[in-house]
């Protein structure tokens, strides 16, 4: 009876920390399981304070969340990609308005020449994947510093 008991334990340790990784935009899945073995994918999907984790430390987690267990664990780690689709010229707007931010400052920052900037705002120019990505972490390190502030 003690031995269930403590299953029950460590089986509702599991499932909370399952949950709140998933809060902190981390997906455990369970691929594989028997009596003496785990297989686990942790997926990093969405970045919570900019903070991006690498495969080690993502490995680290998983294996923290089933070391209670007792079972032999197998990870698979999957890294946060970034999806630049939502990147458009008008998200590009939006955020310059957002940060207070005027042309000037993203040519100089970005080393973009103006002409070309002007270009990616009014769509003449489509922006690739590199592109839409700088504009996503220049934006990015604006939020966290304005969050940092606060």
């Amino acid at each position: 009876m003690k031995e269930i008991a403590q299953k029950t334990i460590v089986n509702q340790s599991v499932s909370k920390s399952i949950a709140n990784y998933k809060r902190m935009g981390i997906d455990v899945d369970i691929l594989e399981m028997d009596q003496d073995f785990i297989l686990v994918k942790i997926k990093q999907s969405r970045l919570i304070n900019g903070f991006v984790l690498n495969k080690k430390q993502l490995i680290g987690r998983a294996k923290e969340i089933f070391e209670p267990t007792g079972l032999g664990i197998k990870v698979i780690p999957v890294v946060y990609s970034l999806d630049v689709e939502n990147i458009t010229p008008n998200w590009i707007v939006e955020k310059m308005n957002e940060f207070g931010l005027k042309r000037s400052d993203i040519i100089s920052h970005l080393a973009y020449d103006k002409s070309q900037l002007s270009l990616y705002l009014s769509g003449e120019r489509g922006m690739t994947k590199s592109v839409r990505a700088s504009f996503y972490w220049y934006f990015k390190v604006f939020e966290l510093n304005r969050d940092f502030r606060e």
